[in-house]
C-alpha cells in the first residue's frame, strides 16, 4: 500500500504499526469500496457495528470496545484519508467532518497509589519487573523510557538520566534524587552494561510491560482481594503528587516529566494538594515571575 510506505514516512515504528492494525480493522466494511466513495454515514455505520460486536463479545467472554480503541482507530483512518487527498485521490477527509464528541474517552478519576500499595507490587515481582516499577516510582518516567533505559544513559557521577526514546522523540535529563522519590539504589543495581532492567525469560527489553504488570496486580488481588488494583501511569501520578507535597517546584518538575508547558502539570496534579499545599506552590511561581521580570528589567540612570 502507497500509505504504508510515504504516508507514514517519519512516523515512530510503535506508532506505524499501531496504524497499520487498525487500519486493518477497516478492512470488512470498506474494503470493497473505493477510497473516493467513502462518507461520513459509513464511517457512523462502522461505529455502530464496533460497538454491537464490542458488546456481544463482552456478554461472553472478551473485553467490551472502548471509545479510545475507536478513537484511536478513527486517528489511523483520518490519516490515511488525509494521504488520499494529498495524492488527489479524494478532495476531503469524512472523519475530520465525523463528530467525535459523541465517542469521548471516558477516563476514569487518577487514584495515586500510596507507598505501601507501591511496595506491595514491588514485593510481589520478579526481579526484572520489580525493577521496572522501582524506577517509574521513584523517576515519574514513562513507561517505555524505563522499558528501554540502558546503562549508557545513567551518569552516576551526577546522579542524572539521559532519556532518548521520549514521547515527543526530544531527549531530556531529569535528576535520579528529587523531591519526588530517589532512584540511586535501582539505578545503581541495574545490569551493568547494556538494558537496565530486562525479562527472567527472555533476557531482551519486556515487550509488553503493561501485560506483566497486570499479572501481577492479578496476583496479588487473588491473595488479597481488598488490595485496590493501580495501572503503570499511576505511579507516574504518585511521583508527582509526592514532589508538590514536598515543596518541589512545579517549574522543575514540569520539565521533568516532559510535559508541553507547566499549565499540563497544574491542570494534571494541583487538584491533588490541599488548599495550603496549593497556596505554597502558587507563591513559589509567583516568586518566580517577580525573579524574570528583575532579571529583565533595566538598571535606573
Amino acid at each position: 500500500m502507497r500509505w504504508s510506505t510515504e504516508g507514514l514516512d517519519g512516523v515512530k515504528e510503535s506508532v506505524r504499526t499501531r496504524y497499520l492494525s487498525s487500519i486493518r480493522r477497516f478492512d470488512e466494511r470498506f474494503g470493497s469500496l473505493l477510497i473516493a466513495s467513502i462518507t461520513t454515514r459509513d464511517i457512523a455505520d462502522w461505529i455502530s457495528e464496533r460497538k454491537r460486536t464490542g458488546s456481544v463479545r463482552a456478554q461472553g467472554e472478551g473485553k467490551a470496545i472502548s471509545n479510545a480503541s475507536i478513537q484511536r482507530d478513527l486517528t489511523a483512518l483520518s490519516r490515511l484519508l488525509s494521504f488520499c487527498c494529498s495524492i488527489g485521490w479524494r478532495t476531503d477527509n469524512p472523519v475530520q467532518a465525523f463528530d467525535r464528541t459523541i465517542i469521548r474517552e471516558r477516563r476514569e478519576p487518577k487514584r495515586p497509589p500510596t507507598r505501601k500499595e507501591i511496595q506491595t507490587a514491588i514485593d510481589a515481582a520478579p526481579p526484572g519487573i520489580a525493577g521496572i516499577l522501582t524506577i517509574l516510582a521513584e523517576t515519574g518516567m514513562r513507561m517505555n523510557e524505563a522499558v528501554m533505559l540502558e546503562r549508557w544513559q545513567v551518569d552516576s557521577k551526577s546522579r542524572q538520566v539521559l532519556l532518548t526514546k521520549t514521547k515527543t522523540s526530544r531527549p531530556r535529563t531529569i535528576s535520579w534524587h528529587t523531591p519526588g522519590g530517589n532512584a540511586t539504589r535501582v539505578l545503581e543495581e541495574g545490569a551493568p552494561s547494556g538494558f537496565l532492567y530486562t525479562s527472567g525469560t527472555t533476557g531482551k527489553p519486556f515487550a509488553n510491560f503493561s501485560s506483566n504488570h497486570a499479572q501481577v496486580m492479578r496476583r496479588i488481588q487473588r491473595d488479597n482481594p481488598l488490595f485496590r488494583r493501580f495501572g503503570v501511569h499511576d505511579l507516574r501520578h504518585a511521583f508527582a503528587v509526592r514532589w508538590l507535597k514536598e515543596g518541589g517546584n512545579i517549574y522543575r518538575l514540569s520539565r521533568h516529566l516532559g510535559h508541553s508547558s507547566v499549565k499540563v502539570t497544574e491542570q494534571n496534579y494541583l487538584g491533588f494538594l490541599t488548599v495550603e499545599e496549593q497556596e505554597k506552590v502558587q507563591f513559589q511561581s509567583e516568586q518566580m515571575l517577580i525573579g524574570k521580570e528583575n532579571i529583565h528589567k533595566p538598571d535606573c540612570i
